[in-house]
Protein backbone atom coordinates (compact mmCIF):
# COMPACT_ATOMS: atom_id res chain seq x y z
CA UNK A 1 0.00 0.00 0.00
CA UNK A 2 1.35 3.45 -0.86
CA UNK A 3 2.21 5.98 1.80
CA UNK A 4 -1.05 7.44 3.14
CA UNK A 5 0.56 10.53 4.70
CA UNK A 6 -0.66 13.42 2.55
CA UNK A 7 1.30 16.65 2.89
CA UNK A 8 -1.10 19.29 1.57
CA UNK A 9 1.43 22.10 1.88
CA UNK A 10 3.99 20.19 -0.19
CA UNK A 11 1.48 19.47 -2.96
CA UNK A 12 0.13 23.02 -2.90
CA UNK A 13 3.62 24.53 -3.16
CA UNK A 14 4.56 22.12 -5.95
CA UNK A 15 1.42 23.05 -7.90
CA UNK A 16 2.22 26.76 -7.60
CA UNK A 17 5.96 26.41 -8.22
CA UNK A 18 5.95 23.82 -11.01
CA UNK A 19 2.52 22.80 -12.35
CA UNK A 20 4.02 20.32 -14.83
CA UNK A 21 5.92 18.54 -12.04
CA UNK A 22 2.76 18.59 -9.91
CA UNK A 23 0.72 16.82 -12.58
CA UNK A 24 3.50 14.32 -13.26
CA UNK A 25 3.80 13.51 -9.55
CA UNK A 26 -0.01 13.35 -9.23
CA UNK A 27 -0.26 10.85 -12.09
CA UNK A 28 2.48 8.71 -10.54
CA UNK A 29 0.82 8.76 -7.12
CA UNK A 30 -2.52 7.72 -8.61
CA UNK A 31 -0.90 4.99 -10.73
CA UNK A 32 0.99 3.67 -7.70
CA UNK A 33 -2.20 3.63 -5.64
CA UNK A 34 -4.08 1.68 -8.31
CA UNK A 35 -1.17 -0.72 -8.78
CA UNK A 36 -1.13 -1.41 -5.02
CA UNK A 37 -4.84 -2.30 -5.00
CA UNK A 38 -5.94 -5.94 -5.28
CA UNK A 39 -5.81 -7.08 -8.91
CA UNK A 40 -9.58 -7.62 -9.07
CA UNK A 41 -10.16 -3.91 -8.29
CA UNK A 42 -7.56 -2.32 -10.53
CA UNK A 43 -9.65 -2.15 -13.71
CA UNK A 44 -12.57 -0.46 -11.97
CA UNK A 45 -10.21 1.97 -10.23
CA UNK A 46 -8.65 2.88 -13.60
CA UNK A 47 -12.13 3.42 -15.06
CA UNK A 48 -13.08 5.58 -12.11
CA UNK A 49 -9.93 7.68 -12.51
CA UNK A 50 -10.62 8.11 -16.24
CA UNK A 51 -14.14 9.32 -15.40
CA UNK A 52 -12.76 11.75 -12.80
CA UNK A 53 -10.16 13.09 -15.24
CA UNK A 54 -12.78 13.48 -18.01
CA UNK A 55 -15.14 15.27 -15.62
CA UNK A 56 -12.39 17.65 -14.53
CA UNK A 57 -11.40 18.35 -18.14
CA UNK A 58 -14.95 19.08 -19.26
CA UNK A 59 -16.06 21.02 -16.19
CA UNK A 60 -14.35 24.27 -17.14
CA UNK A 61 -13.53 25.32 -13.58
CA UNK A 62 -12.37 23.49 -10.48
CA UNK A 63 -15.61 24.42 -8.68
CA UNK A 64 -17.74 22.98 -11.49
CA UNK A 65 -15.63 19.81 -11.41
CA UNK A 66 -16.21 19.46 -7.66
CA UNK A 67 -19.95 20.01 -8.09
CA UNK A 68 -20.16 17.39 -10.83
CA UNK A 69 -18.13 14.85 -8.87
CA UNK A 70 -20.24 15.46 -5.75
CA UNK A 71 -23.30 14.75 -7.88
CA UNK A 72 -21.71 11.50 -9.04
CA UNK A 73 -20.95 10.54 -5.45
CA UNK A 74 -24.55 11.33 -4.47
CA UNK A 75 -25.85 9.13 -7.29
CA UNK A 76 -23.68 6.25 -6.14
CA UNK A 77 -24.74 6.69 -2.52
CA UNK A 78 -28.41 6.62 -3.55
CA UNK A 79 -27.84 3.42 -5.54
CA UNK A 80 -26.03 1.85 -2.59
CA UNK A 81 -28.88 2.86 -0.27
CA UNK A 82 -31.42 1.25 -2.60
CA UNK A 83 -29.36 -1.94 -2.71
CA UNK A 84 -29.04 -1.93 1.08
CA UNK A 85 -32.81 -1.54 1.44
CA UNK A 86 -33.40 -4.42 -0.98
CA UNK A 87 -30.95 -6.59 0.97
CA UNK A 88 -32.71 -5.69 4.22
CA UNK A 89 -36.11 -6.64 2.78
CA UNK A 90 -34.81 -9.91 1.37
CA UNK A 91 -33.10 -10.73 4.68
CA UNK A 92 -36.37 -10.17 6.52
CA UNK A 93 -38.20 -12.43 4.05
CA UNK A 94 -35.56 -15.13 4.44
CA UNK A 95 -35.67 -14.81 8.21
CA UNK A 96 -39.46 -15.21 8.09
CA UNK A 97 -39.20 -18.27 5.88
CA UNK A 98 -36.58 -19.85 8.14
CA UNK A 99 -38.72 -19.12 11.19
CA UNK A 100 -41.76 -20.81 9.65
CA UNK A 101 -39.71 -23.89 8.62
CA UNK A 102 -38.26 -24.31 12.12
CA UNK A 103 -41.70 -24.21 13.79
Amino acid sequence: MPNTNFDFDHWSQLARRDPAAFFTAREKLIADFIAAAPAEHQASLMQMQLLIDATRAQAGTPMNAVKQMMGMIGDHLEAMGAQLEQLREESQQLSGLLGSVQQ
